[in-house]
């Protein structure tokens, strides 16, 4: 089994794969990644030899790694919950598009035809007060 290295002062969580040249940063994203049966050699000043980490050290980044991995699993719990949400979401659009291709619009008889009014001078000659072409033009 190949060693994970781990330098807390050089090393990165977010570009390291764990090799000797490009450490991870902290032993708990170390246990994260490559599991917790992984050795894992840790150094804390990079003038240092890598090293095993002590017992006590081990247990709290056994217990950051459990950590994570529950993050982890919360995150696409709720990803998948936001998935469904969605799918639901965009099923209820498509049964209401349906429903209103059905609908279908008749002119009533009983109304006077529709006519199109330009100017103020018009709506006077039709009868249609100032108020009401404004309303029409704001909305």
């Amino acid at each position: 089994m190949a060693s994970v290295y781990v330098d807390e002062a050089a090393g990165s969580d977010l570009t390291g794969d764990g090799s000797q040249q490009a450490p991870y940063q902290s032993l708990a994203h170390a246990l994260f990644i490559q599991g917790q049966s992984a050795k894992v050699l840790v150094r804390k000043d990079p003038n240092v030899k890598y090293d095993e980490p002590t017992q006590s050290a081990l247990k709290k980044a056994k217990k950051g790694a459990d950590g994570l991995e529950k993050k982890r699993k919360k995150a696409e719990e709720l990803t998948e919950r936001e998935a469904q949400a969605n799918n639901e979401e965009r099923e209820k659009r498509e049964r209401l598009l349906e429903d209103s291709k059905k609908t279908q619009l008749v002119d009533d008889a009983a109304l006077p035809a529709a006519i199109k009014v330009r100017t103020t001078s018009d709506a006077r000659v039709e009868g249609i007060t100032f108020i009401d072409v404004l309303h029409r033009q704001r909305f």
